[in-house]
């Protein structure tokens, strides 16, 4: 099992990332609690989403929200989460979509998305930024885009390509690809942040079938977990 992270993130004591296939699907609760047990991460602390590849953010700024938020029959619909309280931490499902994390100056403030095409095209990851900062996020922002389906391989129709950016479609013999890290990084930049301060990786989960569950290859649904913690 590997778990794709960002070093600058973890070097802020927030633990976090994406974890590879070996972990198993993570659809199945047994297996989430198996990863936690291993990384001494209180699994009933962990949020979890009923995702509807949407634009809408639930925002956990103390205790006893994230208290509300775990004690409800069922998952909230929604795509992301904005988490500041320690001892709680909070999780998307991804295959091919992409995970989203971003943090404040000192990790006061922390977010995390489930960032589907869908999502992306309804602006969700300008919309975490932007209230990120409404909430009174310190400093500057950062972000980092976890493993998901890369420019390599995620071939579209014109309906699709044309929601995008587009500097973002790419046209390679007679067939349209979207760069969904090119356009979360065009649509941070536009909600203020540094293109510096955006870690994205070229890790594919369609092009690594030893790492990675992907949808768009195999048609099963399969899925990695993508959370953040903080201790």
């Amino acid at each position: 099992m590997k778990i794709y992270s960002d070093p600058r993130l973890l070097s802020l004591g927030i633990v976090h990332g994406t974890v590879s296939r070996q972990a198993g699907n993570m659809r199945e609760k047994a297996n989430q609690e198996n990863l936690f047990k291993q990384l001494n991460i209180p699994a009933d602390k962990i949020l979890h989403l009923h995702q509807v590849h949407g634009d809408t953010l639930v925002t956990i700024l103390d205790n006893a929200s994230a208290q509300k938020q775990q004690n409800q029959p069922a998952f909230t619909q929604a795509d992301g989460w904005i988490i500041s309280p320690a001892g709680w931490g909070a999780s998307v499902l991804t295959a091919d979509c992409v995970p989203v994390f971003l943090w404040d100056e000192k990790a006061g403030l922390n977010a995390i998305v489930h960032a589907g095409w869908r999502g992306v095209a309804q602006l969700l990851p300008q919309k975490t930024a932007r209230q990120m900062k409404a909430l009174g996020a310190k400093g500057k922002l950062c972000a980092y885009l976890g493993p998901h389906i890369q420019k390599c391989c995620f071939e579209v129709k014109e309906d699709t390509a044309c929601r995008f950016d587009p500097q973002c479609v790419i046209r390679r013999n007679g067939k349209l690809f979207v760069d969904l890290s090119k356009e979360i990084i065009r649509q941070l930049s536009q909600a203020g942040l540094d293109p510096n301060d955006v870690y994205a990786p070229d890790w594919c989960t369609c092009g690594n079938k030893e790492q990675f569950f992907s949808y768009r290859r195999d048609h099963l649904r399969d899925v990695q977990i993508s959370f953040i913690y903080k201790p």
